[in-house]
């Protein structure tokens, strides 16, 4: 048995959360625990008298941000649960446990909690009432911490029952009909991409998406702008272009509509967001044109906001998103050769990131706009500046995928500048990184370590070692040629700078 709190451990703890003296507190509790811990359980008021005091201290010690202390609490008052035989206390203590547990990220003990409570919570479920409700979201949490501990294919299954269960499932009252069908299906999608079911998953995820359309509402834009998001993704590693076309498109109508039907800050937002994530799925899909275009509306209409406000805190929320979106503008004009508007939206994303670079955000930006500056700069032929543009983005990059991206460009400007040794470096860095992240995925890295392959194909070939010139671009063809064949908008352009790297060769 797990030993009790005793108010001694308690003494010197400073609160996390809550209340700012948790002591004074729990002052007027802890007299009655430890006066019935200390009485026989036959001189008790009644028979769950002490355990009513428990329940109470774990809300004290929770309350306080103590959720060791809760948990030990939690475990105190299940034995007394167990024994006493009363399910639906049983399966309140056992709900407290897996929140208290899911809190500290102690997820196969919140699992094995779980999946204690799910089958008594179905048990208990009542056609129509909210114990149905409850058992639902028991099974949720099995399948969300099967996922998250990485039993991928059990979560799959536990999320084909929730879709099973409320197939049909009574309405509860105060719900709306369909809605937890819809979480459902997308759960199971969800749980299916991950196992490689992605036929299935779609299929799934374009129900939820149309049930969302089918139903506009305040709470339920952006449920279904997600929807269509994700089945986007799927669609287009299904090859299926045209259908992903049209759900990106639906995925920012849904937030257009909404923005022009209310028009107020979160829903303009929304849409300016929405834009930006559209210009990057026609990015995906290979149309440069539209992409340039939705990228330009995210930044006009965060610029409008911008201009609307004086908050302190708003100001500085609107100005990095708008470094947001002038980063992928940067990038999208760069893509359809306007280089000069790419280096003045690079410059003003850079001068924008810069002013909040003491925000995590602001530093991610600032890291991006500099890599695309670096990308720009060599376009131009200006490598050591690009160069110098880059290293700095490698420097202020905080995770691996960023600095890998940022490496990249700093090798192939080095190369140019002259500095062959450091890109070479540089670049066998970025090719073994990005091999490994192949492996692990090999449809979400494959174009990454294609180009890292094109762009060291062309630093050996300045340091005039044909043979590993040769064998990096033969690589980086195969893969791109791959690619083509399934997306050829978006990637042809590639294929073919990779076929010039290989005619200099």
């Amino acid at each position: 048995m797990i030993k009790p709190v005793t108010r001694g451990e308690t003494w010197h703890r400073p609160a996390r959360t809550g209340h700012p003296d948790p002591v004074k507190m729990l002052g007027y509790v802890w007299p009655h625990v430890e006066e019935l811990r200390a009485e026989p359980r036959e001189e008790w008021p009644a028979p769950d008298a002490l355990v009513h005091h428990l329940v109470e201290l774990a809300e004290y010690f929770e309350e306080a941000g103590w959720d060791d202390f809760a948990l030990r609490t939690h475990h105190e008052v299940l034995e007394f649960r167990r024994e006493f035989g009363d399910q639906e206390k049983l399966r309140v203590v056992l709900t407290s446990m897996r929140d208290n547990l899911m809190r500290q990220e102690r997820y196969e003990e919140a699992l094995e909690v779980v999946q204690e409570e799910l089958p008594l919570a179905l048990s208990l479920a009542v056609p129509g009432h909210r114990s149905t409700g409850i058992a639902n979201t028991a099974r949720y949490w099995v399948t969300n911490l099967l996922g998250r501990l990485g039993r991928q294919a059990e979560a799959a299954e536990n999320a084909r029952q929730a879709v099973a269960e409320l197939d049909g499932q009574e309405l509860v009252p105060h719900e709306l009909p369909g809605y937890q069908l819809a979480h459902a299906w997308l759960e199971y999608a969800h749980r299916l991409a991950k196992i490689g079911s992605y036929e299935r998953a779609a299929e799934l995820t374009a129900l939820s998406a149309v049930f969302w359309r089918d139903r506009p509402g305040t709470g339920r834009n952006i449920n279904c702008h997600e929807a269509f998001e994700e089945l986007f993704f799927l669609q287009l590693r299904l090859g299926r272009l045209e259908e992903a076309r049209v759900s990106a498109d639906e995925a920012v109508a849904v937030l257009r509509r909404h923005a022009e039907a209310e028009g107020d800050q979160l829903s303009l937002s929304d849409l300016a967001g929405g834009l930006h994530n559209h210009g990057n799925r026609m990015l995906d899909l290979g149309l440069f044109a539209e992409a340039v275009e939705a990228a330009q509306e995210s930044v006009d209409r965060y610029r409008a906001m911008l201009a609307t406000t004086e908050r302190r805190a708003v100001v500085v929320k609107a100005e990095l998103r708008l470094a947001v979106a002038l980063v992928s503008l940067g990038s999208r004009l760069h893509d359809v050769g306007k280089l000069d508007e790419s280096l003045a939206a690079s410059d003003e994303a850079i001068a924008l990131a810069t002013k909040h670079d003491d925000r995590n955000l602001g530093r991610k930006e600032l890291a991006r706009a500099l890599n695309n500056r670096a990308s720009l700069l060599i376009s131009r032929r200006a490598h050591a500046e690009a160069a110098e543009a880059a290293a700095k983005g490698v420097e202020l990059n905080q995770t691996e995928d960023g600095k890998a991206l940022a490496r990249n460009t700093f090798a192939l400007a080095s190369a140019h500048a002259g500095s062959l040794d450091v890109a070479l470096e540089s670049s066998s860095q970025v090719v073994a990184f990005y091999r490994e992240q192949h492996a692990e995925d090999a449809y979400e890295h494959a174009y990454l370590l294609a180009d890292a392959l094109t762009d060291h194909a062309v630093i050996r070939t300045l340091r005039s070692e044909r043979a590993e010139a040769e064998a990096a671009i033969t690589e980086s063809l195969a893969m791109y040629e791959e690619l083509a064949a399934h997306n050829p908008g978006r990637y042809q352009r590639e294929l073919d700078h990779a076929r010039s790297v290989a005619a200099r060769i």
